[in-house]
């Protein structure tokens, strides 16, 4: 990790937008970037940081069967995720742009907050479709 960018950020038309993560391991992550981000913030992009999980314990189902990467899989199928929706999560690489059209799926590390959040703040310019 720490070299996935499109992990961590997803720009849309001149604007930036830093992904909240939803793993504690990645939390600071966005630190990498930052240089990167704030040239581009001088030459004139736009700069949001999507609001920072606390990613307390009530963020994960502490239940959730974390085996094999099948058993991820077959719940993923089901729409049973590790993320709870206690506060909003995503990873960048989940969402994808088709012109005024933004595409996201829910995941292990984008649950529905994030996507509602992402949804409010780029109207009414983009559409988010799940």
């Amino acid at each position: 990790y720490a070299a996935m960018p499109r992990d961590i950020l997803l720009v849309i038309g001149n604007e930036i937008i830093e992904a909240p993560m939803a793993w504690r391991a990645r939390f600071f992550e966005y630190r990498a970037y930052r240089p990167v981000i704030k040239e581009y913030f001088h030459q004139g992009a736009k700069w949001t940081t999507a609001p920072k999980p606390m990613m307390s314990d009530e963020l994960y189902d502490q239940d959730y069967p974390i085996r094999t990467v099948e058993d991820r899989h077959k719940l993923a199928a089901q729409g049973k995720f590790v993320t709870t929706e206690f506060e909003p999560c995503f990873d960048a690489a989940d969402f994808i742009r088709a012109g005024r059209d933004i595409f996201v799926q829910r995941s292990q590390v984008t649950n529905f907050m994030g996507i509602e959040w992402m949804r409010r703040h780029l109207a009414p310019d983009y559409r988010v479709h799940t």
